[in-house]
């Protein structure tokens, strides 16, 4: 009998020992393998938690393959003004970064840790390590003079992407006019003395109701507002809008302003919340040719401009899921270090009461958001794809040592409207300061209408 009484204290113990202990880790899915919806477990815990449901749980046309985890190392001129700058950047009382010249202002990535030789690493117990993060990933390697696209496409769809019912096209460039590590050691500056971050130009092409609308934004160094400009075709005349509200939607769509990069609104406007640090799986190089380089290789690899407006079912070329936006279906991903950061916005009226971002510790590149209503119910999910320039095939792109956004996939999960944004053709080529003043120039925003 007392054996027996000793033998259920035992397995008692054990129980209740069991019962305290964390769960066991999820096992990592290994390269090679194929998942899809009825393997969808083996994803839990390799996908945010606060996604799963939304872009796996729900989605019968998951198609996942995992791939050999890469280094994509980090661009000589960026790891060097991360060297020789790293550790004299600072944040001022209004949150706006101070005394910055380029490289990653504050060393966190590994590889910014070993390079600075862990002269001034940034700490998780500083009392504006989110805030820093936040700034870090603003001022992410971007291949140095920013992104063009010569061709991109938008699609606005209902009913969880049954229903197509616009796709708009168009050309797109962002450039960095300050904090260039590629000019570096002469410069970090495109034009001297400027006070631009950067200058962005967007031309819609289609719809009809939308062809020929321009816009022309300008991004300063400080806390001065965005500047921006907008050619109306139907007026035939260059207006200046407000900037102020980022969270305004663009186009009529479910993005707003902020939405784009992950995040491109004013960091020192937000408040930031950091969520942990974790092995998560991206869609970090896409090896498929969708939108627009389906149209041919003269689309595929042109610098600037599109060949021609794309048809329906290039557009359809490659199948994205679920909401017929999000890279849960044909892309191969890796497993990487993750970082999420959380966005509280402090404008009255805000859409988000939260917004949180997901994003590789390494390249700073976002690729999972989810934000929350005011209410704070599950509002919108998005997912980015991205390819690493050296693997594009566009000979501008070699030796940029940069991901190009190549998708954005975006769902309003309370009204079923979802968008996709395909630009494969992405580059990071650059443009000299001749070039950009005559590009970023208001008064062409009127020629080009006429």
């Amino acid at each position: 009998m007392g054996g027996f009484r000793r033998l259920a204290l035992v397995f008692v113990a054990a129980v209740v020992s069991g019962a305290l202990l964390p769960p066991p880790a999820a096992a990592q899915p290994e390269p090679g393998t194929h998942i899809t919806w009825p393997d969808r477990e083996q994803l839990r815990g390799f996908v945010p938690a606060e996604m799963f449901h939304w872009i796996v749980e729900t989605n019968e046309d998951l198609d996942v393959t995992i791939g050999e985890p890469r280094v994509y190392p980090m661009h000589p001129a960026y790891v060097e003004a991360t060297v020789r700058y790293g550790c004299q950047a600072r944040i001022d009382e209004k949150g706006v970064l101070m005394d910055y010249v380029a490289g990653q202002p504050f060393p966190f990535s590994d590889w910014a840790t070993e390079a600075t030789n862990h002269a001034c690493d940034l700490s998780p117990d500083d009392p504006q390590f989110a805030l820093k993060l936040a700034w870090n990933v603003n001022y992410r390697w971007q291949g140095g003079s920013g992104l063009n696209l010569p061709h991109w496409g938008f699609s606005n769809m209902r009913n969880k992407g049954k229903e197509t019912w616009r796709i708009a096209q168009g050309e797109y460039r962002r450039t960095y006019f300050s904090h260039r590590a590629d000019l570096l050691p002469e410069t970090h500056e495109l034009e001297e003395d400027t006070d631009l971050e950067w200058a962005e130009f967007f031309d819609v092409k289609t719809p009809f109701d939308l062809r020929g609308t321009m816009f022309l934004l300008y991004r300063y160094n400080d806390n001065k507002e965005d500047q921006t400009w907008a050619y109306i075709p139907a007026l035939r005349r260059v207006r200046r809008i407000a900037a102020t509200q980022k969270s305004d939607s663009l186009l009529g769509t479910e993005f707003t302003l902020e939405d784009f990069y992950g995040f491109a609104g004013y960091v020192w406007d937000h408040e930031w919340q950091f969520g942990g640090e974790s092995d998560l799986l991206f869609p970090v190089n896409s090896s498929r040719k969708c939108f627009p380089s389906v149209i041919g290789d003269d689309a595929r690899f042109r610098t600037t401009g599109m060949a021609r407006l794309g048809t329906p079912e290039e557009w359809d070329h490659c199948k994205f899921s679920p909401y017929k936006g999000l890279p849960m279906s044909g892309e191969t991903w890796e497993m990487r270090r993750a970082l999420r950061l959380d966005d509280i916005p402090r404008q009255k009226g805000h859409p988000y009461s939260r917004k949180a971002l997901w994003y590789d510790k390494e390249t700073l590149y976002v690729y999972y958001m989810k934000a929350w209503d005011r209410a704070g119910e599950d509002f919108k999910v998005l997912g980015a794809i991205t390819t690493w320039s050296e693997d594009s095939g566009l000979e501008g792109n070699q030796g940029r040592q940069t991901m190009n956004y190549t998708l954005f996939g975006l769902a309003n999960v309370q009204n079923n409207a979802s968008h996709t944004g395909q630009f494969d053709n992405a580059n990071a080529f650059s443009f000299d300061i001749r070039e950009s003043r005559k590009y970023y120039d208001t008064s062409r925003l009127k020629r080009k209408g006429r």
